[in-house]
């Protein structure tokens, strides 16, 4: 990591206390996030992919400082977002906006679109009266939508119509990083490729970077530079996206990319089922955290945690058998 990334995570933690007993003590905590790291480089998408439950909105909430950190630090643009007060707080919030998973539930139903999205350029004071509304008006066009859509309500608009209003929310701020979270997994598999091709054509026009985090291998391939896999609140392999599909180094990736099915039937693979079910983030199982559902899991696997070792040029991968698989390995 160095400063001319715009994202740094550092080691970050966020445990959800669990109360028991007669003064509700904590006694137990879910650890939906357990020291991760990564970083996004300015005008890069990094994909962060995993099961459901797996961490990855958690982490999203905790960048934007929704959720405050169990531990850890995370830097925008070399300064540490959980340090940060008053002014410089708020300028974050100009800085970094986010793009929520379901259009129905994330818009307000009884402010107009205009409203919704003038609503933070009003807080921060970018901009008043005529020139507010121009901008709204620019940017409804700039999602593919109408200036005359200004004064219409949420519910008069389909899913994919109300996505475009959120996207044109988050833009209202003129912003550097958006989060993206699941931003399509709610819509209609043709509406998805909309959304997908206006999120890659306002990267270039407004020069953002995007941390896009989804469940979809499909669609985290055709948006990304680089892709992250989360599992139980880890980071278990990070790589260039074309690294990441030719040469997958874990066998929890191996497993998620046996499962995405493709177009050509001749180049899917066959799909690996794993044992068992995710385990409890309450109580995490010792050493690796995929070793109760891994095919190829050894002793040790059981023993000691591994570490998110560089395999080769910006490859990292969190596990003790890179390396040892052999031909005929089911992971192969």
């Amino acid at each position: 990591m160095n400063n001319s990334n715009i994202l740094e995570v550092h080691h970050l933690k966020k445990y959800f206390p669990l109360g028991g007993g007669l003064f509700s003590r904590t006694v137990r905590s879910v650890k939906a996030v357990d020291d991760i790291s990564f970083f996004i480089q300015p005008g890069e998408t990094l994909g962060l992919v995993g099961e459901s439950g797996c961490g990855k909105t958690t982490v999203s909430r905790v960048i934007l400082r929704l959720l405050e950190p169990t531990g850890g630090e995370v830097l925008f643009e070399g300064n540490n977002v959980f340090q940060l007060k008053g002014e410089r707080l708020q300028q974050l919030r100009r800085d970094m906006q986010i793009i929520f998973q379901d259009p129905y539930s994330s818009l307000n139903p009884r402010l107009s679109v205009g409203s919704i999205i003038a609503e933070g350029i009003g807080v921060h004071n970018i901009a008043r009266g005529r020139r507010k509304r121009e901008i709204v008006e620019e940017l409804l066009e700039k999602v593919g939508l109408s200036s005359g859509h200004y004064t219409r309500y949420p519910h008069e608009f389909s899913g994919g119509q109300r996505q475009r209003i959120a996207i044109a929310r988050a833009l209202s701020l003129n912003p550097k990083l958006i989060i993206c979270d699941e931003p399509v997994s709610a819509l209609d598999v043709s509406i998805q490729a909309q959304i997908l091709n206006l999120l890659a054509q306002l990267k270039k026009d407004f020069h953002l970077s995007y941390l896009f985090i989804t469940h979809d291998l499909a669609v985290v391939e055709h948006v990304s530079d680089r892709i992250a896999t989360m599992y139980m609140g880890e980071i278990t392999e990070v790589a260039d996206t074309e690294e990441f599909y030719s040469n997958p180094l874990h066998p929890y990736t191996h497993a998620l990319l046996s499962a995405n099915l493709l177009p050509d039937p001749e180049k899917r693979k066959k799909a690996i089922l794993l044992k068992g079910d995710v385990p409890s983030a309450i109580d995490p199982p010792s050493g690796c955290r995929f070793h109760t559902r891994c095919p190829v899991a050894e002793a040790v696997c059981s023993r000691e945690w591994p570490e998110l070792e560089e395999k080769s040029s910006g490859h990292m991968v969190r596990c003790h058998l890179v390396g040892k698989l052999g031909p005929k390995s089911p992971m192969l």
